[in-house]
């Protein structure tokens, strides 16, 4: 069994390849569906390693994650995307921190952990889609009231006609105080 280690941010991701707990292979990707499935392939490819042989485990780093999740749904690939507290924990005490560690840190969890795997699924369209929707709402609320709060503060401090023409903008938008 080969246990690909992700180590997930923004631009990029690091992977670690380990068979048996032997490291195999390191390599660095950009965060974009059509590199890493180019690159995943190659790496398949390369070590002659069928999709069912393969446990990709990675710390879960929300939206980030999201082109990795679609690679793997993509190539029939199982995806274990684990808590990073839960994997930080189950190392002991660590020396020094880069994302190539860290790729090695997740691929051995993987090894010594995937019994307790528990497989990520893409969510169905809708459902993603109604989560994102949700997400953005709730920033929006939360900054409609710090700014809410903000002008409120204000208020002691404004000539009283600004004061009206600020709060003004927000019935504008349908918020009311």
């Amino acid at each position: 069994m080969f246990y690909l280690g992700a180590d997930v941010s923004k631009e990029k991701l690091d992977f670690c390849l380990m068979r048996d707990s032997k490291l195999v292979e390191e390599l660095v990707v950009k965060n974009e569906t059509t590199s890493i499935q180019k690159e995943i392939s190659l790496l398949m490819d390369k070590h002659a390693i069928a999709a069912d042989d393969l446990l990709l485990c990675g710390e879960y780093t929300g939206q980030y994650t999201y082109p990795l999740c679609c690679v793997c749904a993509q190539l029939g690939l199982d995806l274990w995307l684990e808590n990073p507290y839960t994997i930080k924990h189950s190392c002991g005490l660590q020396r020094g921190k880069n994302d190539r560690l860290d790729a090695r840190k997740i691929a051995s969890y993987a090894c010594r952990f995937a019994d307790r795997a528990k497989l990520f699924k893409l969510p169905e369209k809708i459902i993603a889609t109604l989560r994102l929707l949700v997400s953005e709402l709730e920033l929006y609320v939360c900054d409609r009231g710090k700014y809410q709060g903000q002008l409120t503060d204000q208020k002691r401090f404004m000539d009283k006609e600004d004061y009206e023409r600020k709060s003004q903008h927000f019935l504008a938008f349908g918020i009311a105080f």
